[in-house]
């Protein structure tokens, strides 16, 4: 929830104004009104509506907070949260003795649009308009709108210091923006266990999740085979719920997308199926007809048992297990020889999912190195690019021993591919 440009923030309230006063049954359908971001000394023309910031400054509450997956990173890693300071005011080119009266009325309409939606989200509409700005949709931004009590005295103090007359004006505060903050260069190693909950017996019970990962290290003619817990599965690779209370029933696997609601039942090419204290399927590149993209995603097990009734007929009974964590990780299929320059392709995927997966957040690591974003076809040394959802482009970063194997991973929202090494060419 954070972003670099403050005019994001600016563009949404003047969205709101501009869709809320048109909207007042005050307002005269014909009327023209222009809502802009410019300063009250620049208004000019008929029924305009200046929301100008003036000021911003850092949020005390937040200054030191520790942010999720970050403690301990430098100061520029953690996101700076900023509350922002507006002056609204109105301007009116009607003769002399309406003019106050125009704007009047505009800076009224404006204190009630600003009052009646408080705070702002992506679900936030007038008259179907959704009014956060596009640039911060997709964050779970929120913006909070409150109203200065700035004593008459100190009001009237912003315009007699400088040569412009006295405005109608008033004075609110938005908070928070998160200014978006570095990314760090290295990436952490990788976790390998999960700790294991307890629940009351009688009902599907999942402990955690696990999968086997393979890969071979080089110099070595046999692969290497390692248990990951919680899974950690590419589309193709196998996941393994273990828990009890499996038997006795048919078998569903459920997955909870992030941020979903609820969970959703499996394709049936997954191939679900129990076996004692354990059921088992295979990723596939979808879930419930949607791509399956990496990242942080949940798992659940529904028996469904058919109960013979003491007086004849019978009863269908389900029940769902609680959930348990594992990683869909970017899949690597084939990985390109590196040419003379360093080049290498890479194809697998999902390595994009427009809008789930954007490019961005795509991330490629050549050691402990992270690549910067480029062009394909002309990239730099230490650059890489995505070309579609099922391959990628990399340059591997000067200075490297020629010769030598250095590993290199993909990372998409948190999840990371399996170990691969590329050799550095002679």
């Amino acid at each position: 929830m954070a972003f670099l440009d403050l005019g994001g923030a600016s563009r949404t309230l003047v969205k709101l104004l501009d869709e809320a006063i048109k909207a007042s049954p005050i307002w005269p359908p014909m009327q023209t009104l222009l809502v802009s971001g410019l300063p009250p000394d620049r208004l000019t023309g008929d029924n305009a509506v200046g929301m100008y910031l003036y000021h911003f400054s850092e949020d005390g509450a937040l200054r030191n907070h520790i942010w999720p997956g970050r403690p301990g990173a430098p100061i520029k890693y953690s996101p700076l949260a900023l509350d922002l300071y507006y002056v609204l005011s109105a301007h009116s080119d009607l003769d002399f003795d309406q003019a106050p009266y125009r704007e009047q009325m505009l800076m009224g309409l404006a204190a009630k649009a600003l009052h009646d939606v408080p705070a702002i989200d992506e679900n936030t509409k007038i008259g179907g308009v959704t009014i956060l700005d596009s640039a911060l949709i997709g964050a779970e931004n929120r913006l909070r709108i409150a109203l200065r009590h700035v004593q008459p005295t100190e009001a009237v103090s912003y315009w007699t210091a400088g040569s412009q007359p006295l405005r109608l004006c008033a004075y609110y505060e938005v908070s928070v923006a998160l200014i978006e903050p570095e990314e760090p260069p290295t990436g952490g190693p990788r976790v390998l266990t999960y700790g294991i909950q307890t629940f009351l017996s009688g009902l599907p019970r999942v402990d955690t999740s696990r999968s086997v990962m393979t890969f071979t290290v080089p110099g070595e003619t046999i692969a290497r085979k390692v248990e990951v817990q919680p899974a950690q599965v590419a589309p193709g690779d196998e996941l393994i719920i273990l828990g009890t209370g499996f038997s006795g029933g048919s078998v569903t696997l459920l997955v909870r997308r992030p941020g979903a609601p609820a969970p959703v039942e499996v394709d049936p090419a997954w191939g679900v199926y129990a076996a004692g204290d354990r059921v088992f399927a295979t990723a596939q590149t979808t879930l419930a007809g949607e791509p399956l993209v990496p990242g942080a995603y949940t798992a659940s097990v529904r028996v469904t048992r058919t109960l013979a009734l003491p007086g004849g007929g019978v009863r269908t009974l389900t029940q769902a297990s609680n959930e348990t964590p594992f990683l869909v990780a970017p899949g690597i299929t084939a990985v390109s020889a590196v040419s003379a320059t360093g080049v290498f392709t890479v194809t697998g995927g999902p390595f994009i999912a427009a809008p789930a997966v954007p490019a961005s957040e795509v991330r490629i690591y050549v050691g402990d190195a992270l690549l910067a974003a480029g062009t394909a076809g002309t990239l730099a040394p230490g650059e890489a690019a995505v070309i579609s959802a099922s391959s990628l482009e990399a340059r591997l970063p000067a200075g490297l021993p020629p010769g030598q194997s250095v590993s290199f991973r993909i990372v998409i929202r948190g999840s990371e591919s399996a170990p691969r090494w590329v050799k550095v060419p002679s």
